[in-house]
């Protein structure tokens, strides 16, 4: 298994005419519309923490797996200006600082994240700078900040006058002109330097002395290789020692030349091979790294090589933009590797991310074409000695070896020439596919009740034409214990073969049976679109149990797949995931709200672990019953094809699982997605203080946050910093003082806080992967909100020790409640005047423009009118609003709660829009006052007005419930969404603001195509 698995690796597919598979390693692309300043970038860094750092054209942003964050300083004090311009470099500093090169500024400075400040480093070089120079900051082993500019040399931070100067020890003959690329030779404490056409040159920390080919008295076989020193570009100098270089000699034409030497820098290796590549553009090589697991890598102008140590040569990935296999790009910057083995690659089409593998992702995806058409696969098959079959819809069958080599057997020979000509050409529109357990043929299903028969060894074909398939299409084949043959067809019928016969052992009438599944006990289970899932006695047909949505509550009654979860569980895909006790007849739905990636499940497939891997239209996921925990799986964890090859599905005899669809094969070893390392503790990534983010590493580095009392709302956001696992980690929070219990995060990884009151409080966040490993310490965050001055112990004890005083406060205290009284009803007064004095004024004016326009101009009369009206209904409802929102007999929240219904009713029925209004009988002891009556109607109808006029919805959620104390009320749509942060209009704002008036928090959950939810959360008594 070993080998093949090598093999799969490294192998360049060829089935019928083309056929792509992946090679190396597979990215996800990461651009603007993520979040990226610019989609040109330039230099990459991870701090110690495990922040990925990133300097783009448009300046330093800061990425945490989940979101960017940029970073500018304008008009700080103590602070330099940091510019929002191109950073060719970021090297890394002392105590987590980063040193910033700007090219287009000419402008080197250091950047404290901790401090939140930035400081330009001047250069003070005694020669001239040119207008036209090349520029590279970099630092060696012995933590020296060394600025090259070519050609005029090399500049040394000097920490004495806070400067770059020309305090270098370098020294070479006045007439050679440095180039900018160095590398260190740990071997020998050799610096290596580049001077263009005068060749390289040789450091010596030990001496101090600087060797060229001039001056070679340690006989540097390097420095006497006369191929190597013309044309000088950039030297590299790997783990193993050995030499790396690129030239532009004349002697080669003048084109470049990379050169691979051997420790002694004396013998030509061929370790270059692979990287001659022709793509018809021009490109350069113009960098070299070597990361810790992938290796070597090559990098420029229309240049990206990986190194494969197993083949001994370089893989090119190249630019192709229509390619969903691979990455496009102009010119690569830097390649980069995580702490964690992820490999980052910035280039000039955005940053590029791949998770860590062995030559791969050890994902295998395939596309399929050939110069007849498209391939729409239907169904998978391993035969017995290692083969694989495909059924393609109208191409018949595609057949290939263990390894995936296009395999020629002539299955539909001879074909029936009596038959209709439909019938004829019905065989190669193929569904389904069985291997017969007694006598290796394999069946197969095709439209029209059409069955194939083949021996692979001895190449005999049958063919059946029976009647009892009524000439409906064989949509799935599979085989009992007993070795009996069942088939299931397109207009419901579920059919047997044995003894040489056919029989049909049911008739379900016109509907499409997609799958069939025996269960460990014996029992036939059924999908049977349209109608739910059903299970029969296969001895005598007998009907044992049915699940429909009507009655039983699965999530639909039209279902793709089933598969057996464990001796009492039947998993079915129909819409969600519905878990079926068979032993209980209890139905378990996992949807979309427990993380499934949509609620359209296409295949299931159990592995040999028990964990279950399910297909939808919105890609790939994996279901643990253990802990039922689901982890999602995409383009970044090689999943390329996840989401077209969803029409088949198999299990092959090596563990390998596979998916199969729209020229699409993709399949892997389900091992290597297993987690059971310990996550990485979670990071407090960012605090934002109502709209302004909070500089976190100055914050965290102190033993608390403090606040004004005034500064009680705020957001938290926290991530592990796993960027290979971000979106597989299950993140749980809890702030002492406020939650009870621990709370699970949305996939935002943020919490909000509103109106939190003075006090102590302590935030605590843990991660656990999908096998329930959790991260090893909690993190906390202790938040101090300072009580107002009136609220300190030396005003109270003043107050304590002044009994009229405290007479005094108690009376105004009366007082105050009297004014608030008073000003409730001023409001009441004042939104009355307002709301009916403004639209009065509103109508009067329109009438009198109608009254003079009524016979002259009948047509902006009659717009007037219309506008009247319009005037007349907003303020009849305005005015009902505040009437029964004063009214005492409507305090009851069964008042609320009938008015809340009948609002929703007639506003989203004139949408068609259908409405799911639930109530928690536990809130109708519930009791608001006045106002906090009107701003939760208030909030409730903005929100319920909101999924009338933009959502498009076709269904809406209302839930009302109450929970320790706290009025919770979820508002949701099935919409088109909208971009939070795009979002504008007051009708938001005011709904934070009520919420604020409440007391309460607010969330608000929307993306462009998934639905808006709105969630209220209230204290009440």
């Amino acid at each position: 298994m070993l080998l093949r698995i090598i093999f799969l690796w490294t192998l360049w597919l060829s089935i019928a005419v083309d056929s792509a598979a992946q090679a190396g390693y597979s990215f996800t692309q990461l651009t603007i519309d993520d979040g990226l300043a610019s989609n040109d970038v330039h230099a990459l860094h991870q701090d110690q923490k495990g922040f990925i750092w990133i300097g783009s054209v448009n300046g330093l942003q800061r990425f945490d797996g989940s979101k960017f964050v940029n970073f500018f300083l304008s008009g700080k004090k103590g602070s330099d200006p940091l510019p929002v311009s191109t950073i060719e470099y970021i090297v890394p500093g002392a105590n987590g600082t980063l040193w910033l090169y700007f090219p287009e500024l000419r402008e080197v400075g250091v950047f404290d994240p901790y401090k939140f400040i930035y400081r330009k480093i001047p250069i003070e070089s005694k020669k001239p700078i040119p207008p036209r120079i090349n520029v590279r900051l970099w630092k060696d082993s012995k933590e020296n900040i060394y600025l090259s500019i070519q050609p005029i040399g090399i500049l040394q931070y000097d920490s004495t006058v806070g400067a770059f100067t020309d305090s270098a020890p370098f020294r070479v003959p006045d007439n050679w002109n440095f180039g900018i690329k160095s590398a260190e030779d740990p071997r020998n404490g050799l610096l290596w330097l580049t001077f263009g056409d005068k060749g390289l040159a040789a450091y010596d920390y030990t001496s101090g002395e600087t060797y060229t080919r001039l001056h070679n008295p340690k006989k540097i076989p390097l420095l006497d290789n006369w191929r190597v020193q013309e044309g000088i570009a950039n030297i590299f100098i790997d783990k193993k020692g050995r030499y790396w270089l690129y030239n532009w000699p004349v002697w080669a034409g003048g084109g470049e030349v990379v050169h691979c030497l051997d420790s002694t820098g004396t013998h030509y290796l061929k370790d270059t091979t692979g990287l001659v590549v022709f793509t018809g553009k021009y490109g350069e090589y113009r960098n070299m790294a070597e990361l810790p697991k992938s290796g070597l890598w090559v990098l420029g102008l229309d240049k990206l090589f990986s190194y494969n140590e197993r083949l001994k040569k370089f893989v090119f990935y190249q630019s192709d933009p229509l390619k969903r296999v691979g990455i496009h790009y102009e010119v690569v910057h830097q390649v980069m590797e995580d702490r964690e083995g992820g490999i980052w690659v910035a280039t000039n089409e955005g940053l590029f991310f791949s998770s860590p593998g062995n030559g791969g992702n050890g994902v295998q995806n395939m596309l399929i074409t050939d110069d007849n058409g498209a391939h729409e696969f239907t169904d998978i098959l391993e035969l017995r000695n290692g083969d694989y079959w495909l059924t393609s819809w109208g191409r018949g069958v595609v057949t290939m070896d263990r390894n995936f080599k296009r395999k020629n057997y002539n299955i539909f020979k001879s074909r029936p020439t009596h038959w209709p000509k439909a019938a004829q050409n019905a065989i190669t529109l193929t569904w389904c596919m069985h291997q017969e357990k007694a006598t290796g043929d394999v069946w197969i299903g095709s439209n029209g009740g059409i069955l194939t028969r083949y021996n692979p060894v001895n190449d005999k074909t049958t063919y059946y034409y029976p009647p009892e398939f009524a000439n409906a299409t064989v949509r799935y084949i599979t085989e009992d214990k007993k070795g009996r043959l069942w088939f299931s067809s397109q207009r419901g019928r579920i059919i047997v073969f044995e003894k040489g016969k056919f029989r049909v052992v049911k008739d379900f009438g016109i509907a499409i049976i997609p799958k069939l599944m025996f269960d460990k006990d014996g029992w036939l289970w059924i999908a049977i679109q349209g109608r739910g899932i059903v299970a029969i006695d296969s001895e005598t047909g007998r009907q044992l149990q049915q699940y429909s949505r009507e009655n039983d509550g699965i999530y639909s009654n039209t279902g793709n797949d089933i598969d057996q979860l464990n001796d009492s569980t039947i998993a079915f895909g129909a819409g969600a995931l519905n878990l079926i006790n068979k032993k209980t007849r209890k139905v378990r739905v996992v949807s979309y709200e427990h993380g499934l990636p949509s609620n359209s499940i296409q295949r299931l497939r159990i592995d040999r672990s028990g964990y279950l891997w399910i297909n939808t239209n919105n890609g790939l996921c994996r279901y643990n019953p253990y802990n039922d925990n689901i982890y999602t799986y995409a383009n970044r964890d090689g999943m390329i094809l996840g989401e077209k090859a969803k029409t088949a599905d198999y299990l092959c005899s090596e563990g390998f699982v596979m998916f199969a669809g729209s020229n699409a094969l993709m399949f892997f070893q389900p091992e290597i997605f297993e987690n059971n390392q310990q996550p990485p503790n979670v990071n407090i990534t960012d605090f934002k203080l109502y709209n302004e983010y909070l500089p976190i590493d100055s914050l965290v580095a102190k033993d608390r946050v403090q606040l004004k009392y005034d500064q009680n709302s705020f957001s938290l956001y926290f991530s592990s910093l796993s960027y290979i696992n971000r979106d597989k980690l299950i993140y749980y929070y809890k702030m002492e003082g406020i939650d009870e219990n621990w709370q699970r995060a949305d996939r935002q990884k943020l919490v909000n806080y509103s109106l939190l009151p003075p006090g102590k409080y302590v935030f605590n966040v843990y991660c656990e992967n999908i096998d329930g490993i959790r991260s090893k310490d909690i993190t906390t965050l202790i938040i101090h909100i300072k009580p107002p001055f009136w609220k300190t112990w030396w005003f109270l004890s003043l107050l304590s020790l002044a009994f009229f005083g405290l007479l005094y406060f108690i009376h105004r205290l009366r007082i105050n409640k009297i004014l608030a009284v008073e000003n409730l009803r001023n409001r009441v007064a004042r939104d009355l005047h307002d709301d009916m004095g403004s639209t009065l004024s509103t109508i009067n004016i329109l009438s009198t423009m109608a009254k003079s326009k009524l016979n002259t101009d009948n047509v902006r009369a009659s717009e007037y009118l219309g506008k009247i009206s319009d005037n007349s209904q907003r303020m009849m409802e305005a005015m009902d609003d505040i009437v029964w929102s004063i009214k005492p007999m409507n305090d009851s929240m069964q008042k609320i709660t009938a008015r809340m219904r009948e609002i929703a009713t007639s506003v989203l029925e004139a949408k068609n829009i259908d409405l799911d209004f639930r109530i928690d009988p536990s809130i109708e002891e519930v009791k608001l006052n006045m106002e906090a009556r009107r701003d939760f109607f208030l909030i409730f109808k903005e929100a319920v007005n909101n999924i009338a006029k933009y959502s498009r919805a076709t269904g809406a959620k209302v839930h009302l419930a109450l929970h320790q104390n706290r009025l919770i009320m979820m508002v949701q749509d099935d919409g088109i969404g909208f971009d939070l942060d795009k979002a504008d209009g007051n009708g938001l704002g005011n709904m934070y603001k009520r919420a604020a008036a409440l007391k309460g928090r607010i969330h608000i959950q929307s993306k462009p195509g998934e639905g808006t939810q709105i969630t209220l959360n209230i204290p009440v008594q």
